[in-house]
C-alpha cells in the first residue's frame, strides 16, 4: 500500500519528487566529500580489533557515486524524503584530522552518529558538532580527538553520548570545566553517559551533582577527577552502570549507596576511599559486579551479599 502512495504521489505531484531526488542527491555527494577527507587505513581501527577479537573493515568501501546513498553500509535514511538519518562508520578505517568545514555538517538531521574507533590524528571535536540538534546518540568513543567543545552541551535531546577514549590514551582527551558543567546542565534527556579517559584534573567532582535522575549508566574511569566523593550520585537511582575507577576520589563511600536499588555494575577500584564498606550495599539486590579494590577500605563485604551471581573485586593489600 506504502509504494502505491508514493507512487501515486510522485505522478500527480511530480515537484515532490524533484524535491525528494534532490535532496538524495545533495546528501549523497555530502558523504562521498566526507569520506574523501579521510585516508583509508587498516591501522586506524586496529585497537577495535585488538579488544574484541572481530575483524574491522571499510564500510565506505560500498560507496560508489551514482549509486543511492540510502543503500549504502553505515547509512540509513527516512525513506519519506531521503534524509540522512543515521551514520554508523565505527570502526571503518577513517585516519586524518577531521576538518572543521566537513561536508558531514550540511546532514542536520542526523539523529544517530557513530565515529567510534577511528583515528582523527589529534584534532579538536570541531564547535559544529552543535549544530546536530536532532541527534539522539552520539559515539565518538576511541577515535584520537584531544578536546571537547562546549557546543556538544547544545545537543539537547541526546539520550547517549559515548566521547570516552583509550585507557593507555586517558588524559590526552580535555574538556573545559565550564564546557563540562553546560553538557551535564543541559542534557536532561541523557540515559547514557561515558566519558572514560577525559582529563578532568581541573573539574571539581560536584559538578557531577546536576546529573538528570533519568541516567542509566554513568562512566568516568581514568578521568583524574580529585576531591571529596560526589554523594549525590547516589541520588540517580535509576542507574543500572557507575563507574569512577582509577581517579583520586577520596572520603567514605555514603550509605546513601543503597538507594541505588537498580545498580547492576559498580566500579570504584582504584581511588582514595576509606572507612567502613556501608551495610546498605545489602539493598543492593540486582548487583552483579562489584569492584572496589586498591582503596583503604576497612571491614569485609557482608556475608549475605556472596550470592551465586555477584563477582566481586575485592583482593587489595590495603583492602
Amino acid at each position: 500500500m506504502a509504494p502505491y502512495l508514493f507512487l501515486c504521489l510522485f505522478l500527480f505531484f511530480p515537484h515532490l519528487y524533484a524535491s525528494f531526488s534532490s535532496s538524495e542527491s545533495h546528501s549523497c555527494s555530502s558523504l562521498i566529500q566526507f569520506k574523501d577527507s579521510f585516508s583509508i587505513t587498516k591501522d586506524a581501527s586496529w585497537y577495535f580489533d585488538y579488544i574484541t577479537g572481530l575483524k574491522s573493515y571499510p564500510k565506505t568501501n560500498s560507496w560508489k557515486e551514482g549509486t543511492d546513498c540510502c543503500s549504502w553500509d553505515g547509512v540509513t535514511c527516512d525513506h519519506l524524503n531521503a534524509h540522512v538519518i543515521a551514520l554508523d562508520l565505527s570502526c571503518s578505517w577513517l585516519y586524518g584530522t577531521f576538518p572543521s568545514n566537513t561536508t558531514l555538517f550540511l546532514l542536520p538531521h542526523l539523529q544517530k552518529l557513530n565515529l567510534a574507533y577511528n583515528h582523527f590524528n589529534s584534532s579538536k571535536i570541531p564547535s559544529e558538532f552543535g549544530r546536530f540538534t536532532s541527534l539522539f546518540y552520539l559515539n565518538l568513543s576511541n577515535t584520537w580527538f584531544s578536546e571537547v567543545p562546549s557546543q556538544v552541551s547544545h545537543l539537547s535531546k541526546l539520550v547517549s553520548l559515548d566521547l570516552s577514549s583509550r585507557i593507555d590514551y586517558s588524559g590526552q582527551v580535555t574538556i573545559d570545566k565550564h564546557a563540562l558543567e553546560g553538557l551535564v546542565h543541559n542534557l536532561t534527556e541523557v540515559r547514557h553517559l561515558f566519558l572514560d579517559g577525559i582529563n578532568m584534573t581541573s573539574v571539581n567532582a560536584h559538578v557531577f551533582m546536576n546529573l538528570s535522575s533519568s541516567l542509566r549508566s554513568l562512566s568516568l574511569a581514568f578521568c583524574d577527577l580529585q576531591g571529596k566523593f560526589p554523594k549525590n550520585i547516589f541520588d540517580l537511582q535509576n542507574l543500572n552502570l557507575l563507574n569512577l575507577r582509577y581517579n583520586q576520589l577520596s572520603g567514605q563511600i555514603p550509605r546513601s549507596l543503597g538507594n541505588l536499588l537498580q545498580l547492576t555494575h559498580l566500579h570504584l577500584s582504584g581511588n582514595q576511599l576509606s572507612g567502613q564498606i556501608p551495610l546498605s550495599i545489602l539493598n543492593l539486590t540486582q548487583l552483579e559486579y562489584l569492584e572496589i579494590s586498591e582503596n583503604s577500605l576497612e571491614g569485609s563485604i557482608p556475608d549475605e551479599a556472596y550470592i551465586c551471581h555477584l563477582a566481586i573485586l575485592v583482593n587489595s593489600p590495603n583492602f
